[in-house]
């Protein structure tokens, strides 16, 4: 399903901007990737109602949650191979991370290395989460 996500203005009704997602409710389809991120519902919450954070810094930032390193939140972000990745330029790319930083979703660690915020996503893998699930 496609679902219009519309950021606005609360005071004013102002729209600052409509972004176009897909959505799956219900059944997802088989997935032959079994590794996954899990995203806690209040931090898609804080996201949502954070004014400053357009589609493309929402793009970075899930760009992140794929990328982050298994069992830890931290995430490279080398600038050239994202950028190109994302499909904008370096500019574009050190714009949509300075408003990460600022507001709180990502923390520099060292050169190209961010940690993202804590209580935010779980990266793991399908058949080792099931491994360590008790029988029914």
């Amino acid at each position: 399903m496609r679902a219009k996500v519309i950021f606005y203005n609360e005071n004013t009704g102002e729209i600052y901007e409509e972004v176009e997602r897909t959505l799956f409710i219900g059944k997802q389809p088989y997935i032959r990737d079994k590794n996954f991120v899990k995203v806690f519902v209040a931090f898609l919450i804080d996201v949502i109602q954070d004014r400053e954070l357009g589609s493309g810094a929402w793009r970075l930032l899930l760009h992140a949650l794929e990328q982050m390193e298994y069992n830890s939140l931290r995430v490279y972000l080398v600038p050239e191979e994202t950028a190109e990745k994302l499909g904008v330029t370096k500019r574009t790319f050190y714009n949509w991370l300075r408003v990460l930083v600022k507001n709180g979703y990502l923390e520099k660690i060292a050169t190209n290395i961010y940690r993202i915020k804590p209580y935010t996503a779980i990266k793991g893998n399908m058949e080792q989460t099931l491994k360590t699930e008790p029988d029914f």
